[in-house]
């Protein structure tokens, strides 16, 4: 067997290991937005602690309880505590809660602090706000501000993702008493919401597993490490060690 024979079947046995052939598109931002993160989790947030300036938060931390762990460089156990300090473009809080309301979820993109160690958001974007469908599914509330572009629409993948569907939950009515009734109206045309007396009721979600789809270049893959042991001790095995 040839050295260039050997090297093709490890090249395809890599592949069939990672289960693909490598994409010849350039991967979606949420696949380098996850491949640039530290940890991806679908967490609940459990309470906040901020400082507010004019209503505003400025400073402080949130803690959340890990449902799901898409992205870990360690495992996760316990309350994650996120913290952001100031005002800029991406921002990473979340809202203020009352004791009695249910807890939102949240797709969590977060990065270690290099220095502390500690949790912070990813300073692309940290967060997509998760709802539950119909069929007793995570989904992605669409649109919202997490995905980008205009009034949060994301790109076209994303679009075109985004499917009809009643959704439930923490958050799944926006309160919009302060808003005129036109306002309202005007609101819910644009992102493709109803009306229900003084409430906003999101229409449209992405289900949690066609977003794992996109992002699954970034992602770690389960095994993936083990995968890489066995490759490189079958490369071991048959082609000559050069030095």
């Amino acid at each position: 067997m040839t050295t260039l024979t050997t090297r093709i079947l490890i090249v395809l046995l890599a592949w069939s290991l990672a289960g693909s052939v490598p994409a010849a598109e350039d991967p979606h931002w949420l696949a380098q937005r996850a491949a640039s993160s530290d940890a991806v989790v679908l967490a609940q947030l459990d309470r906040t602690d901020y400082e507010y300036r004019r209503d505003f938060p400025v400073g402080g931390r949130a803690w959340f309880r890990p449902l799901q762990t898409w992205k870990s460089d360690r495992p996760l156990r316990g309350l994650l505590i996120v913290g952001e300090q100031g005002l800029h473009e991406h921002e990473c809080y979340f809202p203020r809660l009352l004791p009695w309301e249910e807890r939102p979820r949240f797709l969590l993109f977060l990065v270690r602090d290099e220095d502390s160690g500690a949790w912070r958001g990813h300073p692309d974007g940290c967060a997509l706000e998760v709802l539950v469908n119909d069929a007793n599914r995570y989904a992605a509330r669409w649109p919202q501000p997490g995905f980008g572009g205009e009034h949060g629409r994301g790109d076209e993948v994303i679009r075109q993702s985004a499917q009809t569907m009643t959704l439930q939950g923490p958050r799944s009515r926006i309160d919009a008493s302060d808003l005129l009734p036109h306002q309202r109206r005007e609101l819910a045309e644009r992102d493709f919401m109803r009306v229900e007396d003084s409430s906003l009721v999101p229409t449209r979600g992405i289900e949690l597993g066609d977003l794992r789809q996109l992002m699954r270049p970034g992602l770690q893959p389960d095994g993936a490490a083990s995968d890489g042991r066995r490759i490189e001790e079958l490369r071991r095995q048959i082609l000559p060690d050069t030095g």
